[in-house]
């Protein structure tokens, strides 16, 4: 495989398959916070192949597959050239059940690992009386290696794309990153973006120790204040996690018709 070695390299990637008149389905969009990086530690490689372009991003125990082509019948037929040193997981953003995209990933040998679907909320969700709470700080540098550790131990790295260290230190620069602390105990924290008038939940936690006192209910509001005027909220949640869609709902977000299926294909034994 070759190294990305550039932003304009993918964008190059993406006139080519356009120039093809057959069709466009992509999974990669250039991300400035995080996608720099993989450019420096050369983690990033590609293959080209006909009517598509493979970007294979690897980690220490996986890799993330991402695709720029014409069809997903082509993205299926390059997967099955890709050879599989490690586990590969790769996203598939879609409307509706996701049957079909599903099954053109099947015929590669890929299944589904996990299913996440968006939850939103139209219009401005923090309250004229809520106040911030006092606990809440913004996180500095050194509390990123908390967070990294945290979202390490209790995080599932395969279904919820993780941040890097450098990545946690970046939104902690950009006041995008919420704590709350006991001396030096983490309690929990949160991590949003604002993009013009949309609100992004990232990552909320609170530690199983300080449960049950507020400690995520401060973050949220306090998060939520910070983006008082957004005119829209966001977020991914796991299907299958009934607690925290009580908790996203209980605030007034409600699902979308929009699916994200986690695949993922395994080396054979």
């Amino acid at each position: 495989m070759h190294q990305v070695v550039s932003y304009e390299q993918t964008q190059d990637f993406v006139r080519e398959i356009r120039l093809l008149k057959k069709g466009f389905v992509t999974n990669f969009y250039w991300d400035d916070n995080k996608h720099p990086y993989w450019l420096v530690e050369g983690s990033l490689e590609y293959e080209s192949y006909d009517d598509c372009i493979l970007m294979v991003h690897r980690q220490e125990l996986f890799a993330n597959i991402f695709y720029i082509a014409t069809s997903l019948t082509a993205v299926a037929e390059a997967l099955r050239s890709l050879p599989i040193a490690s586990p590969q997981v790769a996203d598939v953003v879609c409307r509706g059940d996701g049957s079909q995209e599903r099954e053109t990933f099947a015929q590669a040998g890929f299944e589904v690992y996990k299913h996440l679907y968006r939850m939103t909320h139209i219009g401005r969700m923090a309250a004229v009386d809520w106040m911030e709470d006092p606990r809440v700080m913004h996180g500095e540098k050194d509390d990123a290696l908390l967070v990294f550790e945290a979202l390490q131990k209790d995080f599932d790295p395969l279904a919820e794309q993780l941040p890097s260290l450098q990545e946690i230190e970046d939104y902690a620069e950009r006041r995008q990153l919420l704590v709350i602390k006991d001396q030096k105990r983490l309690c929990g924290f949160l991590i949003f973006e604002l993009s013009g008038v949309t609100w992004y939940l990232r990552y909320w936690y609170t530690s199983p120790d300080f449960r049950n006192q507020g400690v995520g209910a401060g973050l949220l509001r306090t998060a939520l204040l910070a983006g008082a005027e957004s005119k829209r909220q966001i977020l991914w949640v796991i299907a299958d996690n009934d607690n925290a869609i009580k908790r996203y709902e209980h605030y007034g977000f409600s699902r979308e018709n929009m699916n994200d299926f986690v695949l993922i294909r395994k080396p054979r034994v």
